[in-house]
């Protein structure tokens, strides 16, 4: 072998790849032997899909999906509370996540998706400003940081530093007014001070939703302009700065948004709050243009708005929304599968299932999980439980609580080639295990004569007498069950045989001995054991006295001379001996039997 590190890749599964390199051979004087080095290389979706809290994630988003599919209709929209209930479910999924994970990326998703049920889920008994607050006073972390370094940055008796005014200008410009509060308070007393926080503390976000009191609303935005002309706010620059931000100056705003904070739709509830705080859902998307405009600046490229996803939620762009979310599973499968019960748009039915079927996918090649993928296909109708019966054939089945749960969903939809390699895989696994009563046990399960046969016959040619008598799966066939299949009666027979024998019962052995011989379609092999053990009887027979009718004896001669034309052409010299040394005895033992005149029965 002259070439180095030659590659051959076998999948294994869909996210399982072996390969095979073969390389030069050790030894010159070694001609005929290779280096063969086997790697499995797994994929990158599976190695995600194996992080522990990842698959807490998925589980626990499963668990919502399950409860949300039972309780909605295919004709039936969800009403807006059950909507809000599974989104607020599913959404506190995806914080936990994001705390657990310390993730920027998880805690983006919340974000992303308690925006959505804000302005497509929600009531709508609320101004869009005040949903956008409300929103903007989620638990975020993206904040959480520089608040904490602005507390901590305060010594008595000192000028607040730069860290401590950008984490008062981060908190005014999220909205979280309260915390922005608090952090003033940690100054102390002061006219500045107190004269801005009470500003502040006079906002009410409640009253945005009644137009009537537009002019309350109003009022706190004039009390603060009010304080800058009288110099309220002394000579500390911060505050004015900050109140000219709470007044909506954009050239404030301009400078200071993209300084503090990462993104744009972070701004946008300030920044509509400012600007037009009882503004209308088309204005709100006038609002978010320039928002955008105000914090990103002229943007090169033109497609930018089109994969900004925020941007297309807010705008309800829904074609490219799902197109950016899709490379976010856990986000794009519950979140799209949501609005379509929310909806019955069938344009979001096409969707879902799609996204549906391929998440499914990745989950049930990776074994921990292949019963939430299932789940998933299950729900997509009889496209996922084409896609599911073409998956249980090529997973690798760990165990026998694995194997029955795949038989118990063979079997509720139907999954007929499934279920076959389901009970087939185990059946064959224990053959090669020697496990004879789990493997017939699987072969019964299956319902194919072929296969119980074919079980029972290995089971024969394999077993001991003493595994054989020891088969726990008979004791609870039914005898109408076993009497079913030629194979199964000998089997059940044979071993009721080998347990009157073990325990020393003749007379038990002679009853089921004789019609255990004359049974049809007994293994050939097992034939010269069960003449031994007849010749075996007979002999003992002047000693022991044991029984033999004149018509049982008559029928079992009959029997070995049939017996004798119809395998004479299968059988070797020794065996037909066998053949003919048994018949002899039998045919004496009947003229014993008529000399003496013992009744046929």
């Amino acid at each position: 072998m002259t070439d180095i590190g030659r590659e051959y890749g076998i999948a294994v599964s869909d996210s399982s790849t072996v390969f095979a390199y073969l390389s030069d051979k050790k030894s010159p004087s070694k001609k005929d032997e290779v280096n063969i080095v086997l790697v499995e290389k797994v994929s990158q979706s599976r190695q995600i899909l194996a992080t522990p809290n990842l698959r807490r994630l998925i589980i626990e988003m499963y668990s919502v999906f399950d409860r949300c599919e039972k309780n909605s209709s295919r004709d039936k929209p969800l009403d807006t509370a059950s909507c809000c209930t599974f989104s607020r479910a599913y959404r506190s999924v995806l914080y936990n996540a994001a705390v657990s994970h310390s993730s920027s990326d998880f805690m983006t998703d919340f974000a992303l998706w308690s925006l959505y049920e804000k302005l497509w889920f929600g009531r709508g008994d609320s101004s869009i400003c005040s949903d956008l607050i409300s929103w903007a006073n989620e638990p975020f972390t993206f904040f959480r940081d520089a608040t904490e370094r602005a507390a901590e940055s305060v010594e008595p008796n000192k000028a607040p530093e730069e860290d401590f005014w950008k984490g008062v200008a981060i908190n005014l410009l999220s909205c979280n007014f309260s915390d922005c509060r608090e952090l003033l308070g940690l100054l102390g007393k002061s006219p500045e001070y107190d004269a801005f926080i009470n500003v502040l503390s006079s906002f009410k976000p409640d009253d945005l939703s009644d137009e009537a009191l537009k002019d309350t609303v109003n009022e706190w935005k004039e009390l603060m302009q009010e304080n800058l002309i009288n110099r309220k706010y002394g000579n500390n620059e911060n505050l004015k700065y900050l109140a000219k931000l709470l007044l909506g100056e954009e050239r404030y705003l301009a400078s200071m948004a993209p300084r503090v904070l990462a993104h744009w739709w972070q701004f946008l509830p300030f920044y509509v709050l400012v600007r037009n705080p009882f503004a209308k859902y088309q204005e709100l998307i006038d609002l978010a243009d320039e928002c955008r405009t105000i914090f990103v600046g002229v943007e090169e490229d033109e497609g930018a708005r089109e994969n900004d996803v925020f941007w297309c939620l807010i705008s309800k762009n829904d074609i490219n929304f799902q197109q950016l979310i899709s490379s976010n599973p856990w986000l794009a499968v519950h979140l799209v599968d949501l609005i379509q019960k929310a909806t019955l748009n069938p344009e979001f039915e096409e969707m879902r299932k799609m996204h549906m079927l391929d998440y499914a996918s990745a989950l049930i090649s990776h074994s921990p999980l292949w019963e939430i993928g299932a789940g998933y296909l299950i729900s997509c109708g009889t496209e996922g439980l084409l896609r599911l019966d073409a998956h249980i054939e090529g997973l690798h089945i760990e165990d026998d609580e694995m194997a029955e749960q795949l038989l118990d969903i063979c079997e509720d939809y139907q999954l007929k080639d499934s279920k076959n390699c389901v009970t087939n895989t185990m059946t064959f696994r224990y053959l090669k295990q020697n496990e004879w009563s789990a493997a017939l046990a699987w072969a019964l399960k299956t319902g194919s004569k072929k296969t119980i046969d074919w079980t029972v016959s290995r089971i024969i040619s394999g077993g001991s007498k003493e595994e054989l008598a020891a088969l726990r799966v008979l004791e609870s066939i039914a005898t109408h069950s076993v009497l079913s299949l030629p194979s199964l009666t000998f089997l059940f027979a044979y071993q009721h045989f080998i347990k009157m024998m073990h325990n020393g019962n003749v007379i038990g052995c002679v009853q089921h001995l004789i019609p255990l011989i004359m049974m049809p379609d007994v293994p050939t092999q097992y034939y010269y054991d069960l003449f031994d053990y007849m010749i075996t009887i007979i002999k003992e027979d002047s000693r022991s006295g044991i029984p033999f009718s004149k018509q049982v004896l008559y029928e079992l001669s009959t029997f070995l001379s049939t017996f004798s034309l119809d395998k004479e052409k299968e059988l070797n010299e020794c065996y037909m001996k066998k053949v003919k040394t048994l018949k002899k005895m039998v045919l004496l033992k009947l003229a014993d039997s008529i000399a003496k005149g013992l009744p046929l029965a």
